[in-house]
């Protein structure tokens, strides 16, 4: 190993995150060599015809790289199970040892139109591609019998020097994500690739200062996805930021807690813009719900646990990370672009296909995460603290020296303008023709045009450069600002006031619009002729039930006023709408007829 490579590893260990997990957890961070042995790999051509390459066995984790030149023109993806347990399977066996894991429903958590749309969500899994029931306890066997044989926790990194960062780059691959599966998430797939960044100066002295941390999350990109090192919410042990890991979703966050995802349904221009509508009506005139916290349309929702009450692996946890040095020269980091894990060609989402390399996204592309990890965390604009001075004398020199040119055309074009004024008074009084004048006229406003944006631009010139000073005296002060300045959406967990604990609405949330489907199923069936009465009493049982098992029955009481209220209002409308006209016609001649009499009055004084 080679002296660069000595250091950079110290670096990494300097740094290395720790990492809370949620009790019920099972998948961890593991080596991929141990992962690719215990795989098959498969090609796939553009008719969808699949051939296995490799068998379960003989796969190496550098030949990967070479495979993908040998099959240049076909999908290639590893295989981690061979053959999900049926039914049957699955009773009789016996399971790994974890935690128990409880929660309460995540559908108790939000309203019937975000239940009917996930329960549309679970019937699209018969139809699109998704992970073969019983793959999730396949892959629990699998990866408990590697763990037997190497229980590390490993990840893998690299360290990136790129406009002045020095970027410690940490990847943590899991066997298996069982979201769905396990913790009623929103997908399952073989494999799974998660990742952190910390950004550090690196020092004349040899010192490093870390300043940012920066992890994958479910919504949020860009700038969201980094911290400050000072920001008080971000944890740390020492150097080493602590991350919670989603439960089976392995997303990072920053706070302990349970977070409600709504992963959006794409929805059709025309209802998205009526559906604001109503609700802007609803919230914002008649004063209903909460306009802060308005869900979106057609939202599917899920829940991430990230509590970090199970096992923890870092600096000051029971379980330490065995680092494994990673770059663009490692023959399956580099060359091979294809699936780690079972392609289910689930192309409207791609929720249930496994994820490519580190390097690639699924359709072979460079992920931006690895060639600019600092565009990926929203970067680009901001210098590493310690050339924020000098950076900002710099751009004062650049304004003050762009005000100078700025203020010395003003003074030119001043003159300019000046001097065409008096030449169009000369040329009118002079009785020239009109064409004549209208062309001094154009020239004339020209210079007066751009005097005015000269001027505007002086002003915004010198106003940056106020700024600029300001902001150099707070940083030489030592006052890096807000550490949250940066922070667009922030996400939080969910209140722990708000995770509701009845058993009965958990029953509820469960079951309720199955019934109501079925109901509905049935009164079809029957094919009466007054089945919209039907259908407005299961509508209507179904909403008192919902009122009373979330305790909400003066609400409901209110709401169902304020509709009867605007629906009587429109029949009243409908019915004597002359009368109305004219009563709105009388009130504005009223109006008018008041503001005329004042202004009479006023001219009479």
């Amino acid at each position: 190993m080679t002296v660069e490579c000595e250091s950079d590893l110290e670096l990494l260990r300097r740094y290395e995150p720790v990492i809370r997990f949620t009790r019920g957890e099972f998948f961890y961070p593991m080596d991929t060599a141990a992962y690719v042995a215990a795989c098959e790999l498969w090609a796939m051509d553009a008719a969808g015809r699949r051939q296995n390459v490799v068998p379960l066995g003989e796969l190496d984790r550098d030949a990967l790289g070479d495979w993908r030149r040998r099959v240049p023109d076909r999908t290639l993806y590893l295989r981690f199970v061979q053959q999900p347990l049926n039914g049957v399977e699955m009773a009789s066996r016996d399971r790994p040892q974890r935690d128990h894991f409880s929660a309460p429903s995540r559908l108790a958590r939000v309203g019937l139109v975000a239940r009917l749309i996930d329960a549309g969500f679970d019937l699209s899994l018969l139809v699109r591609g998704s992970v073969p029931g019983g793959t999730v306890a396949a892959a629990e066997a699998k990866y408990a019998a590697i763990r037997e044989g190497d229980p590390r926790f490993v990840y893998h990194g690299r360290v990136v020097r790129m406009g002045g960062w020095t970027i410690c780059h940490y990847l943590f691959f899991y066997a298996m994500n069982d979201w769905r599966s396990t913790f009623q998430g929103a997908n399952d797939h073989e494999a799974d690739w998660e990742q952190c960044f910390v950004f550090v100066e690196e020092h004349a002295d040899g010192t490093t200062t870390p300043a940012w941390l920066a992890r994958a999350a479910h919504e949020e990109v860009g700038a969201d996805l980094r911290r400050r090192w000072d920001d008080p919410l971000l944890e740390r042990v020492g150097d080493h930021p602590v991350i919670y890991a989603g439960a089976g979703s392995h997303a990072g966050y920053i706070e302990p807690g349970e977070y409600v995802l709504p992963i959006p349904v794409q929805m059709p221009q025309a209802i998205r813009n009526a559906a604001k509508s109503a609700q802007a009506f609803w919230s914002d005139t008649l004063g209903q719900g909460q306009p802060r916290r308005r869900a979106r349309l057609a939202a599917i929702p899920f829940v991430d646990y990230a509590r970090g009450d199970g096992v923890g692996v870092g600096p000051g946890e029971a379980n330490a990370w065995t680092p494994i040095l990673v770059d663009d020269s490692v023959p399956w980091v580099g060359e091979y672009d294809g699936l780690f894990g079972l392609d289910t060609q689930d192309r409207v989402s791609v929720l249930e296909r496994a994820p490519a390399g580190p390097k690639f996204v699924r359709d072979g592309r460079p992920r931006q995460s690895w060639v600019d990890p600092i565009a990926f965390s929203g970067l680009e604009s901001t210098p590493p603290p310690a050339r924020a001075v000098a950076t900002l004398e710099r751009e004062i020199e650049i304004l003050a020296a762009s005000a100078t040119t700025d203020a010395a055309a003003i003074a030119e074009r001043d003159a300019d303008a000046q001097r065409l004024g008096i030449r169009v008074t000369a040329a009118a009084r002079a009785g020239r023709s009109t064409a004549f004048v209208a062309s001094l006229v154009e020239e004339r406003d020209r210079a007066v045009a751009e005097l005015g944006a000269l001027r505007t631009t002086l002003d915004a010139t010198r106003t940056a450069i106020v700024d600029c000073r300001a902001e150099l005296a707070r940083l030489r002060a030592g006052e890096p600002g807000e550490p949250t300045a940066h922070l667009r959406h922030v996400v939080h967990p969910q209140d722990s006031s708000e995770i509701r604990l009845s058993r009965l609405l958990d029953v509820w949330s469960a079951v309720g619009v199955a019934l109501a489907l079925a109901f509905f199923g049935v009164l079809l069936y029957l094919d009466t002729k007054d089945w919209w009465i039907g259908l407005l009493g299961i509508l209507g049982a179904f909403v008192v039930i919902e009122a009373l098992v979330r305790r909400r029955v003066l609400e409901l009481l209110l709401q169902v006023t304020i509709v009867l209220a605007v629906v009587g209002a429109a029949i009243l409308l409908r019915s004597y709408w002359l009368v109305a006209i004219s009563g709105v016609l009388a009130i504005v001649g009223l109006l008018i007829l008041r503001d005329n009499v004042r202004e009479l009055r006023w001219t009479r004084r």
